[in-house]
């Protein structure tokens, strides 16, 4: 019955969301311009490659211009979204596919359920769906645009996710946000909707899974700084494991282990450290290797000098790491693999060629060549 009576509503709210006019009332602080687009530079190892899998992975990255708005009078979700009434502002939402999550009765909440209110003051909004804990999206996504508000906003009281309420915000978010000058937080968890007199929200700075290189480079200088961080020598060699209940998996991990451990790699667990201590690790680490995933972020804070390797599904991966890399001149290895359920798509599981996993490695420990962007 209850699935029933949602159904219902949802269906009336959707009615009633897409006969009303686009949103009216936004005000644009100020534009940044669009910049020139760029190609990613190859992987090092891209003669082991197919020239398709290479002409994917290096297409041209295109910038539009982004801006800064300013909402009167608006609700917001823990997740980013803002709407009045039963209009929400698209530059809110991740994807215009994402507007069909919220034109239903959550909508509804603006006016029954938990509201926290702020009056008399303003709140930003620098985080969106995929950021509330995916590690990559909050350092890649949210934390250029809290260098783009804090050059009009510096130090302004700042929305923050919680995923849940028995749950803190999550300290990489926490922290990063402080250490670039944003320490009035106001957390928000799932059951809860704010309702604020007015919104800051600057825009994505660019389109998801692709970086701004400068605003990347100065994400990882301020971070680096804040957290009194001076490269030292880069000696570890460092393989990020996925912890259990993570998509993605190696099904012959004990052998891609024991050939790792041979080569001197130690197995770290990204999640289990807070951010200083990953910060710290890789500032110390020569050779990153990993599977596609959040965990490749950390690639943000390697010295200049250091290789990354990437072991992803040759069908379904995104090449954001490899575009990450290029941003910042590292020497990036993809050693491709073969996903075990194509209905997953890149959520599946990995069998690794191991000959070819160790043609790559060794090739990334020898470190060919140093790429600049």
């Amino acid at each position: 019955m209850y699935k029933l009576i949602k159904a219902v509503g949802d269906a009336l709210v959707n009615r009633i969301a897409r006969s009303l006019p686009g949103w009216q009332g936004a005000v644009v602080e100020k534009t940044f311009p669009a910049r020139a687009s760029y190609r990613p530079t190859p992987p090092a190892n891209a003669a082991m490659l197919t020239r398709a899998l290479v002409a994917r992975l290096t297409l041209p990255v295109h910038f539009q211009p982004y801006h800064i708005y300013s909402l009167c009078n608006v609700h917001v979700t823990w997740d980013g979204a803002v709407f009045n009434n039963f209009r929400l502002f698209e530059p809110s939402i991740v994807r215009r596919s994402f507007l069909s999550r919220f034109q239903d009765t959550l909508l509804l909440r603006q006016w029954v359920g938990e509201k926290v209110k702020v009056s008399g003051t303003e709140i930003a909004v620098c985080h969106n769906q995929w950021s509330t804990e995916n590690y990559y999206h909050w350092l890649i996504d949210s934390l250029p645009r809290l260098l783009v508000l804090r050059s009009l906003y510096p130090g302004m009281k700042l929305l923050l996710p919680r995923v849940s309420a028995l749950h803190p915000v999550p300290e990489f978010i926490a922290t990063s946000a402080r250490l670039l000058g944003f320490t009035d937080h106001l957390p928000l968890n799932p059951r809860q909707i704010l309702s604020a007199q007015t919104v800051i929200l600057p825009d994505l700075t660019a389109a998801s899974l692709t970086q701004r290189p400068e605003l990347v480079r100065q994400v990882r200088q301020e971070l680096l700084k804040a957290l009194c961080l001076e490269p030292g020598r880069a000696f570890r060699r460092v393989y990020a494991a996925r912890a259990a209940g993570f998509p993605r998996n190696l099904l012959n991990e004990p052998e891609v282990e024991a050939w790792l451990q041979q080569e001197g790699f130690e197995k770290v667990y990204f999640e289990h450290l807070t951010l200083l201590e990953q910060v710290r690790l890789m500032q110390e680490t020569e050779v990153l290797l990993a599977v596609h995933g959040a965990n490749m972020t950390n690639l943000l804070f390697l010295p200049d000098t250091a290789r990354v390797v990437e072991i992803h599904n040759r069908e379904y991966s995104d090449p954001c790491y490899l575009r990450l890399a290029s941003c910042l001149g590292l020497e990036f290895y993809i050693c491709p693999c073969q996903g075990v359920d194509a209905r997953l798509g890149n959520q599946s599981d990995v069998i690794v060629d191991m000959v070819l996993l160790k043609d790559v490695t060794t090739l990334a420990l020898a470190g060919t060549r140093k790429v600049s962007t």
